[in-house]
């Protein structure tokens, strides 16, 4: 009863966030007018901005949203540590250095093509790093990979911050934008290349559900079940890298939505299956939804980075659980 409800409440909240994300903006529009623009009988200048601005930027918040969920459920499974989050451990960041670095010196905040691809690359060499520093006799160790995560994270941001002094003044208010975790990526091109990596991930991931639920038991009952840990382990941290990586270079540097969303899924189902990571993912698009959603209409003039929105929410969210665990 308690799973039918919270699929229930889900959808309601997809609809109510979807409508008030066509309709809240600099120039606001009624429901009517809403449905006129489906109708086609609407004027030029509203259909203009549904289709071309709003309507993209929708689909991108809710798949980069869905993108981080399923990458940070991916990660607390791994790990056996229910704290991880792309953010925390340095995946926003690796990612945030290498785009920096190409629109800062090969690009400009236009030339998005190469973005995904980019944002990979400093994805894995900030895993490998704390990956490197995390292990511990050759298998990973949930306290020593947070830690490691952390001072990774803190060490590329901070060469971040000193990468933002080179760049031209158009790129540095582009990067210092990506950093704050403005949703920046509001075209259909933007759109095509962030839904490829969802579509071909996520069924690979859930296809592959049910090693990801043995794992939950601890790697040496994965072990004694016949599962391969560190081929399986591999397999599930490219993913988990693959879609931080590819959510943050279109969204912008966001963090907690990897924590917050595969909690409140285990919450409503009980435990973690196939039906818990479809959940977080659908809870991940609709947080970010909502969060840009509340940026746009916060501030009376221009609106606030989405990623802001997030962090207000996930950094109490994640001291709670800290204190909780302790």
């Amino acid at each position: 009863m308690r799973k039918k409800i919270g699929w229930l409440s889900l959808l309601l909240l997809l609809i109510l966030g979807t409508s008030l994300s066509l309709t809240v903006g600099t120039i606001p529009l009624t429901f009517g007018d809403l449905v006129r623009v489906f109708q086609h009988t609407a004027t030029a200048g509203q259909q203009l901005i549904v289709f071309d601005f709003r309507f993209p930027r929708l689909i991108v918040s809710i798949l980069a949203g869905m993108g981080l969920a399923v990458s940070g459920y991916l990660f607390q499974t791994i790990t056996h540590n229910d704290l991880a989050d792309p953010g925390i451990l340095g995946i926003n960041a690796g990612a945030g250095l290498t785009v920096l670095l190409y629109l800062g010196f090969f690009a400009t905040g236009e030339n998005s093509l190469y973005l995904p691809l980019i944002a990979c690359v400093g994805s894995f060499i900030a895993t490998g790093l704390v990956y490197y520093f995390g292990r511990q006799a050759e298998r990973i160790t949930p306290n020593r990979l947070l830690l490691a995560g952390v001072a990774v994270n803190a060490g590329i941001s901070a060469l971040t911050l000193i990468g933002t002094i080179q760049v031209s003044r158009d790129n540095y208010q582009f990067v210092t934008a990506w950093l704050a975790g403005t949703i920046w990526g509001t075209t259909q091109e933007h759109v095509w290349l962030l839904l490829p990596w969802l579509i071909c991930l996520l069924p690979l991931i859930l296809l592959k559900g049910r090693s990801l639920e043995i794992l939950e038991f601890g790697d040496d009952i994965a072990v004694g079940l016949g599962i391969k840990l560190k081929r399986t382990q591999l397999f599930f941290l490219i993913c988990a890298v693959c879609l931080a990586a590819v959510s943050v270079s279109i969204a912008g540097s966001i963090s907690f939505i990897g924590l917050i969303a595969p909690h409140i899924a285990r919450q409503l189902t009980g435990r973690k299956n196939n039906q818990t990571l479809v959940m977080a993912a659908v809870i991940g698009g609709i947080l970010l939804l909502f969060s840009d959603i509340l940026a746009r209409v916060i501030l009376p003039d221009g609106e606030m980075a989405a990623g802001i929105i997030v962090s207000l929410i996930g950094a109490p969210y994640f001291i709670f659980q800290l204190m909780k665990k302790s």
